[in-house]
């Protein structure tokens, strides 16, 4: 009698040593599947932050070179400008010369000088806004990735 009962614990422990063997195998091959999908979302996460990051890099490179534009058009206002300035000195100069009236041309310096620091300033919160909407746009795109990860990693995990 023993050596059947013996016998037959025998049996069950072999048939749950074989159960309790073939549950870790599958957890094992389900944690496996698991990690590849997580490395596999990894991945795309990290490949569409690269293009994230090339996109604000040739966008603040495109706010950079429209800044220089800007700058290449300020120089050639103010060069007009001095220009006008010089012309419109040389004539009241002539009037004066010609005992017309007087030339008085401080109001005009204090425009020209008012003009020049308005579009100097102007020129610099345009690169400043231009560089902070292509920093919150890559921002904003690498925030929605992340989240579309977390979002498929939860759908992974309730397969």
């Amino acid at each position: 009698m023993q050596t059947l009962r013996l016998a037959e614990a025998q049996l069950e422990t072999a048939h749950t040593v074989a159960t309790l063997q073939t549950e870790r195998t599958a957890a094992a091959r389900t944690a496996l599947k698991t990690s590849e999908r997580y490395r596999t979302l990894e991945g795309t996460h990290r490949e569409q932050i690269a293009k994230i990051d090339t996109a604000a890099q040739a966008a603040i490179a495109a706010a950079a070179s429209g800044r220089a534009h800007a700058d290449v058009a300020r120089d050639r206002m103010q060069r007009e400008l001095a220009e006008y300035i010089t012309r419109h000195r040389a004539a009241a100069q002539a009037r004066a010369a010609a005992g017309q009236c007087a030339p008085d041309t401080a109001p005009l310096h204090l425009l020209a000088e008012l003009q020049r620091r308005a579009d100097e300033r102007a020129g610099e919160l345009a690169h400043i806004a231009d560089n902070a909407r292509a920093r919150g746009l890559a921002c904003e795109r690498s925030y929605d990735s992340a989240s579309a990860m977390i979002e498929a990693a939860h759908h992974a995990q309730a397969r």
